[in-house]
């Protein structure tokens, strides 16, 4: 079990390490922490597989099991701890932007709304005045009518 807690110390380290990284450079070197944090402990695991596999294991524990309790469990967990802090970080961006962006809407609703209202307010406004100007045009062709 202290594997896994060991292979978890390792995660975070290149999860917080790529996280310094990103802030020491000016563009974002590592867009995906969560996966790049694997890489170390993988690279540490095949090497403390090959360790296991190259030393002689003490005596009632085959390799098979050494590998299957020291490397693999704790791989496992690792892997799936980081799919799943990854899988929470993509929910709560979206919530996060959902909710920054529906304020946006609702204003932008409420603005189209006074809008319509200023429009057709606007257009009562000009109903008039496009009838006195039909009845002037009207009046200019009757009288050029009786002209004729």
């Amino acid at each position: 079990m202290s594997n896994a807690f060991f292979y978890v110390f390792i995660y975070f380290l290149g999860y917080y390490g790529s996280n310094v990284l990103n802030m020491l450079t000016v563009r974002p070197l590592i867009t995906n922490r969560f996966v790049a944090a694997l890489i170390p402990v993988y690279g540490f695991a095949f090497t403390h597989a090959y360790m296991i596999v190259n030393k002689a294991p003490p005596p009632g524990i085959t390799i098979e099991s050494a590998i299957l309790f020291s490397v693999v469990t704790p791989l496992v967990l690792v892997t799936v701890g980081a799919i799943y802090f990854m899988w929470r970080s993509k929910d709560k961006q979206d919530e996060d932007l959902t909710e920054a962006t529906q304020p946006n809407i609702d204003q932008q609703a409420a603005g189209s709304a006074e809008a319509r209202t200023a429009e057709v307010s606007e257009q009562a406004a000009r109903a008039p005045e496009k009838t006195e100007l039909s009845d002037t045009k009207q009046s200019s062709q009757d009288s050029n009518k009786t002209q004729n």
